[in-house]
């Protein structure tokens, strides 16, 4: 977590709320596999790790849930537009 985030407002001026920028890494065990994955968050909360990992957990619970959603109630997974030239007649 950073709140040296001057140079990303210069690059960015519209983008004017910034205030930090943080990863978030996550470790799980596929298979006897460990996988690690990162993810990046720009950020109009203040540098502060409690504040960050909260923000953070509850933005997954809500993808979490929206997706039980999406898989149950629609179907996502089961799905194939994104095999073979589904994706291309897609659009």
């Amino acid at each position: 977590m950073s709140g040296d985030v001057d140079w990303l407002r210069k690059r960015h001026p519209h983008w004017n709320t910034i205030r930090s920028i943080g990863i978030a890494e996550g470790r799980r065990e596929v298979k006897g596999e460990a996988q690690t994955e990162r993810r990046y968050f720009i950020s109009s909360l203040p540098a502060e790790a409690e504040q960050f990992a909260k923000a953070v957990r509850a933005h997954w619970g809500i993808e979490n849930s929206l997706h039980y959603v999406l898989d149950v109630a629609f179907g996502e997974d089961g799905s194939r537009i994104r095999k073979d030239k589904g994706p291309e007649n897609a659009d």
